[in-house]
């Protein structure tokens, strides 16, 4: 009953999708959410195995598709700690996504590859391994690449990848969440950096991630079917005030929903070759 806000739910390809739009201020405020478009993928457990020609990478490639500009040079960054299995979702994500900025020339052009769209490919590690804030990193990057024989331009989007902490134990390793409204890293887990969004670094920030931690509050307020969270941070106070719960087939969750994101990324910035053909690529 919010004014200012668009919400629709359909699925698609055996897929319930559901997408959010805040569109005034008022509603940005009723909601505590920042103007833009939210879109949740309900999946299937990431632990169950799919393949690369699955008609749901084209659905979700789709959605991503909707938050990205036309044309341009795009920048992927894989946020998180690659040595730490719940937190390692963006390194493996980029690491299989095409980067394409360098491919010029007469090689591009007689082997169609000149139909590719620039993508530029990073993984910033974290703050305590880098001593570099991720949105600086991210921003420096975006100011400094400079134009190139194919590409005329610097980034005009940035995509993020980061793993998720849940506000609910049944989305854990079962949603993709999608938005155009950036991202807070460590915000999920207590550890607040500085936001990555287009105001701090300049151009519209995708953001995708799943879920894989849940912090132990909520964990112990949806089993015990208690509402307040407030509740049942007393309960585990003070040996589980910190803790984080994660599945244990985490180090399958997070390397088939690094396949899944990169697969459908891929063709949702390479929209003119087909998923088989972006595989080959890959």
């Amino acid at each position: 009953d919010v004014g200012g806000v668009d919400f629709v739910q359909y699925s698609e390809n055996g897929l319930d999708i559901s997408r959010l739009e805040v569109k005034t201020r008022k509603a940005r405020q009723q909601l505590g959410k920042e103007e833009g478009t939210y879109i949740t993928v309900e999946l299937p457990s990431l632990t169950d195995n799919f393949t690369e020609t699955d008609e749901r990478l084209i659905t979700i490639g789709k959605e991503i598709r909707r938050l990205l500009p036309v044309n341009g040079l795009v920048l992927v960054v894989g946020l998180g700690n690659p040595e730490i299995t719940p937190d390692s979702l963006g390194p493996k994500t980029s690491s299989r996504v095409l980067a394409t900025r360098h491919i010029s020339g007469e090689i591009a052009r007689s082997t169609g590859l000149d139909r590719l769209r620039p993508v530029a490919v990073m993984a910033t590690g974290v703050t305590g391994q880098t001593g570099i804030e991720t949105g600086e990193y991210i921003l420096s990057i975006v100011r400094r690449i400079r134009p190139t024989a194919v590409v005329a331009i610097k980034p005009n989007a940035v995509v993020v990848i980061d793993a998720l902490a849940s506000r609910r134990l049944e989305r854990l390793g079962c949603t993709l969440q999608i938005s155009d409204t950036g991202i807070s890293p460590g915000a999920g887990v207590g550890n607040h950096r500085t936001k990555i969004n287009k105001e701090t670094i300049g151009v519209p920030v995708i953001a995708i991630g799943v879920p894989t931690v849940v912090d132990a509050a909520t964990f112990a307020s949806d089993l015990l079917s208690v509402n307040d969270p407030h509740r049942a941070r007393q309960k585990i106070t003070p040996q589980g005030r910190q803790m984080v719960v994660i599945p244990r087939e985490i180090d399958l969750l997070t390397e088939r929903a690094s396949r899944l994101i990169s697969f459908a990324l891929n063709g949702a910035l390479q929209n003119e070759f087909n998923i088989s053909e972006l595989v080959s690529l890959m």
